[in-house]
């Protein structure tokens, strides 16, 4: 066997990968709704609100120090394997380290220092301890993205799945801990908040740690071999630096002008409630949607975003490759999965969204779950162009052109910052201007990215897969599940009643799925096989 020939490990589809990543990030998204139910009936919903306001700074800073970095590094990678390139992916790595882990190690410096202006600025004083024990996470979330887009870049995505569920599982057992010990002590709900951050920051730290393990153990595939270092011809540094610049950095504008926009939700939906109630119950209602409905909403969307995640090595591959062939059927299979999910999500969310409320949160107030609930009903519409804007710029980004949604992300977000500033305002609207405004601007976003790849692939997605015939199967989901509710009476409301509702609304998703010829099994089987690389 020749030394190319075992460079080239069995590869596996990347609908394979972005199951292992869907289930990794399901069970990590349910971690962390399972840490927040008790956290929140432990602290209540007005406390939470100070956990969302440190969780959106964090997410902002995750987003300099982070965005773009397993992308970077997955595509880079990907490339280099297709061209037979080897020595590159060392010299892409040790970029990426030296550049990222000097800037995230200053972001928490500076985070650390500025704890208490922060959580001022965010009409939050008492989120300060949630900010000081966030902040570390920054660096150490940082070595972990490296090493995932090393992973990522060889189409494994196990390591990436493995570190979801660390994360969640020790933000899960020693965040909810530290917490429990704190309010037991006596603490006031803000510090028992920020204990419960402290758990956060723990679990990057595990992470981290096995990351460096796993990559000081990798396999013979993943290394260089005597012939790759007397015939592979390695690129400059300097180019192979100003080619990852050129992928991360739009990426990371996307990323941050995106978690601008859930900052600036946090800081315009307080503050223009404060104008008209209580800031008491303004947090209320933040604490309802940002550590309530959005809670609920983000255990799904990890399902979509995955796809995405693993779309990017197989489409960089076949793109270096020049088969065009292959990048379509490709992007189709991905935005057809992509569009099933989003729909079935969004509009069977929506149609569950009071049972899951009561299920997660049954101990709050009456009016608590209210709000929660008409919160849930309106955001989870928007998973659909959500999860397919996440998709598409994923396929911008492994093509070279993660710079064009930076523009969607940035049109996007203004349109989205001035519908909550204003929407918000209004008293008869209130909170729910944040998840409306929300189902404006994502579409602005998705139809932007679709130009841009019908412009740069040539590539038009088929209308019928990808729209038309999800739209009338999540409707007639929807509407079976209102049918079990209506049926099922005053049990509906019980929380238990979600769990008939949700296995009518598959079923009969499923069926017209099946009926409408929009999947068929011998297409699930021939997605999810292993594929062996070209050599």
């Amino acid at each position: 066997m020749n030394a190319s020939s075992e460079k080239q490990p069995v590869r596996r589809g990347f609908m394979l990968g972005a199951l292992i990543l869907s289930l990794s990030g399901f069970l990590s998204k349910l971690c962390g709704a399972i840490f927040k139910i008790p956290l929140t009936n432990l602290v209540g919903m007005e406390a939470m609100g100070y956990f969302g306001s440190a969780y959106a700074i964090y997410n902002f800073l995750l987003a300099l120090a982070t965005a773009g970095i397993p992308t970077g590094i997955s595509t880079m990678i990907a490339k280099s394997i297709a061209r037979k390139k080897y020595k590159d992916i060392s010299t892409v790595l040790k970029i990426a380290a030296m550049i990222f882990l000097i800037f995230s190690s200053v972001l928490t410096v500076l985070g650390l220092a500025f704890a208490g202006p922060l959580a001022e600025m965010m009409n939050s004083a008492d989120a300060y301890w949630c900010m000081l024990a966030i902040m570390p996470a920054v660096f150490f979330i940082t070595v972990v993205a490296i090493f995932r887009g090393f992973f990522q870049g060889h189409n494994n995505m196990v390591p990436t799945a493995v570190t979801n569920v660390i994360e969640a599982f020790l933000k899960l057992v020693a965040g909810y801990g530290f917490a429990l010990i704190l309010h037991l002590q006596g603490y006031s709900p803000p510090v028992v908040v920020g204990g419960a951050m402290a758990g956060v920051t723990f679990g990057t730290i595990i992470s981290a740690l096995f990351m460096l393990i796993r990559y000081m153990t990798r396999g013979v595939s993943y290394r260089l071999t005597v012939s790759d270092c007397l015939h592979d011809e390695s690129t400059p540094r300097k180019t192979l630096t100003k080619q990852f610049l050129g992928i991360t950095f739009p990426i990371m504008l996307s990323s941050i002008t995106a978690n601008l926009m859930s900052a600036l939700d946090a800081f315009f939906v307080v503050n223009r409630m404060e104008l008209y109630m209580t800031s008491s119950e303004a947090n209320l209602r933040w604490g309802c949607y940002s550590s309530g409905a959005l809670t609920i909403f983000n255990l799904p969307s990890f399902f979509i975003i995955s796809i995405g995640t693993s779309l990017v090595p197989s489409i960089s591959m076949a793109y270096a490759r020049k088969d065009k062939p292959l990048v379509k059927n490709t992007l189709d299979s991905a935005l057809k999965y992509s569009a099933i999910l989003a729909f079935g999500f969004g509009f069977g969310l929506s149609a569950v969204a009071e049972g899951a409320v009561r299920l997660f949160y049954g101990r709050q107030s009456e009016e608590a779950i209210a709000i929660a609930t008409v919160l849930l009903e309106i955001v989870s519409f928007a998973l659909v162009c959500v999860g397919l804007t996440n998709v598409t710029a994923s396929i911008l980004q492994s093509v070279g052109k993660a710079h064009m949604s930076v523009v969607s992300v940035a049109v996007g977000s203004v349109v989205k910052t001035l519908f909550t500033f204003l929407l918000v305002s209004i008293p008869g609207i209130n909170v729910s201007g944040a998840p409306i405004s929300t189902n404006i601007a994502y579409p602005i976003m998705l139809l932007m990215n679709l130009f841009f790849i019908r412009k740069y692939l040539d590539y038009t997605p088929k209308i019928g897969e990808v729209l038309l015939k999800p739209l009338l199967c999540a409707g007639g989901c929807y509407g079976a599940v209102k049918c079990v509710a209506w049926l099922m009476g005053d049990l509906a409301s019980a929380k238990w009643a979600v769990f008939p509702q949700i296995i009518v609304g598959v079923i009969v998703y499923f069926a017209l799925i099946f009926a409408l010829k929009l999947l068929t099994f011998c297409e699930i089987r021939k997605t999810f096989k292993k594929t062996t690389s070209a050599s």
